[in-house]
């Protein structure tokens, strides 16, 4: 969903940066200003997105429960203790 809007975000900033070209040139300041604005806007937005979905990433890669140990490495049950032989 965040990738969705990021990419919506930034495609619509850049037609309003192109957009503010022309509107400087052709309309006056204070409309060219708004477009610049807008333009700023949607870019945070974009960046904000991206880092939501930073986030949503992280955590759903995290482990469920942290405290447990890895899967990898067998319990230790005290059979390489030179005692119990």
């Amino acid at each position: 969903m965040f990738k969705i809007l990021r990419m919506v975000c930034s495609i619509v900033a850049a037609i309003l940066v192109t957009a503010c070209i022309f509107i400087f040139i052709y309309v006056n300041t204070l409309a060219g200003i708004a477009c610049a604005t807008a333009a700023l806007l949607f870019f945070v937005l974009t960046m904000l997105f991206k880092y939501l979905q930073e986030e949503r990433e992280k955590s759903s890669d995290s482990p469920a429960r942290p405290n447990t140990p890895d899967a990898d490495v067998p319990p230790d049950d005290g059979s390489d203790d030179p005692s119990k032989r």
